[in-house]
């Protein structure tokens, strides 16, 4: 795929987004105001309907879709039509957040009131990923404005339910997508800085829980007859899951990164005091890499537990996937896709160097696409990943507004040309 673009279109474009710069962060300070937090906490309907009219205000309401299993789960999608005969582009972010949750009181103001402090923009969502959202919006917004031709379309997608899963979102969304030739999401590509990486490589997410049975009784009985404390068990596994659990990998060729198992997410056990406790459980979270299975992590857990009754008669466990969450696919682009090479020369033009190619850390909505054949770049977006899903989250204004020149330089470079049907 060659450039098409011209300098006066990225001049203009440039310019465009230069004077409309405190809108931008506007438009980020007004999502993050909304509660998207996943349900019960809240939901996407208000955000979905802001966005709409934000959309409709921009005049990029030609072709507008809302789209989910439920009305209190919706997504939408947005096609800013080309003039024909060019290769389409999908800019996608999700537009829920995780819970605040019990790191509540360490917020430093409000999670839904943005701050800015020092060029920092703070609030529950900015860097994961409101902040990319509205970059992408801008970005389309520019590109109409300018008046800059595309042939092939530009598509928004703004989705529901990634931070739970994306069972209500990218998963149910996905095979709707249709005339759509690559997709970019926006999750934050740095984890130590901005603009770390371009990731060509998501992990998957499987999670499970164990899950340990004891001796209900009352517990003045316990130095008198014989009983099963569920929570002491439970302990001894978590401390050594970590160090037994055989998951066979082949490490990826992009930083040579395997699995993570993070143990104790969640745990759950006994009754009150003054009873043993007869049942707890432990949730973990693994983190999966390219080739590994469902089938291979179970097999490996039935192996685990197996050595471990055995060297425990006393030891009742047993362990079950987490429905919705078993199994969240991993995904990988091909680094010689056409949208790679866009992503670099956005990159190179407006960061001065392009991010090496990289593997993101965490998962994102990509297999959902790229599993129906739609190749898939899982993050390249402002922020850090390091303060998402804790106190504080933040990401920089300007890495928002590097963001919303690159997205837009990616789309005229990709939809400015035929599709590669080789890649």
């Amino acid at each position: 795929m060659t450039m098409h673009t011209t300098p006066v279109d990225v001049r203009s474009i440039d310019e465009f987004l230069d004077a409309h710069a405190d809108e931008l962060i506007d438009l980020v300070r007004d999502l993050i105001a909304i509660n998207s937090q996943i349900p019960p906490y809240g939901d996407e309907r208000e955000i979905v309907a802001f966005l709409r009219s934000t959309l409709t205000r921009m005049g990029l309401d030609e072709d507008i879709t809302i789209i989910g299993p439920t009305e209190e789960r919706p997504s939408m999608i947005a096609r800013m039509r080309g003039t024909g005969g060019g290769a389409n582009l999908m800019l996608n972010g999700h537009i829920d957040t995780k819970p605040i949750g019990e790191a509540r009181e360490l917020w430093r103001k409000p999670p839904l009131e943005a701050i800015v402090e020092d060029g920092i923009l703070y609030g529950l969502g900015a860097t994961d990923m409101k902040g990319a959202v509205a970059a992408m919006i801008f970005a389309a917004y520019a590109l109409r404005a300018s008046g800059a031709a595309l042939a092939g379309d530009l598509v928004l997608g703004l989705i529901a339910d990634e931070e739970a899963g994306a069972q209500l979102g990218a998963k149910f969304v996905a095979p709707y997508v249709s005339d759509v030739d690559a997709i970019l999401i926006g999750e934050p590509s740095g984890w130590e800085h901005d603009w770390q990486g371009i990731h060509l490589v998501s992990r998957g997410v499987c999670g499970f829980r164990v899950i340990v049975q004891g001796t209900q009784m009352h517990s003045s009985l316990s130095d008198r007859m014989p009983s099963v404390n569920a929570s002491l068990k439970l302990a001894d596994l978590m401390l050594r899951i970590g160090a037994e659990l055989d998951l066979p990998f082949t490490p990826h060729p992009l930083g040579q990164v395997g699995p993570t198992l993070n143990t104790g997410v969640m745990i759950d056990g006994g009754t009150f005091f003054g009873v043993v406790p007869g049942r707890a459980e432990f949730a973990c979270d693994l983190r999966t890499v390219p080739g590994q299975t469902r089938e291979e992590v179970a097999e490996a857990l039935d192996r685990w537990l197996d050595a471990c009754r055995a060297a425990d008669p006393e030891l009742q466990v047993e362990y079950h996937f987490e429905e919705g969450l078993d199994w969240i696919p991993w995904s990988e682009l091909d680094a010689e896709h056409p949208l790679v090479a866009a992503t670099q020369r956005a990159a190179a033009d407006v960061l001065g160097e392009a991010p090496p190619l990289s593997v993101f850390p965490g998962g994102t909505d990509a297999p959902w696409y790229s599993q129906l054949g739609i190749p898939t770049l899982p993050s390249f977006g402002p922020g850090v990943l390091t303060c998402a899903h804790g106190p504080n989250e933040y990401v920089s204004v300007n890495s928002i507004h590097q963001a919303a020149k690159m997205y837009a330089r990616i789309a005229l470079d990709f939809c400015s040309s035929p599709i590669d049907t080789d890649n």
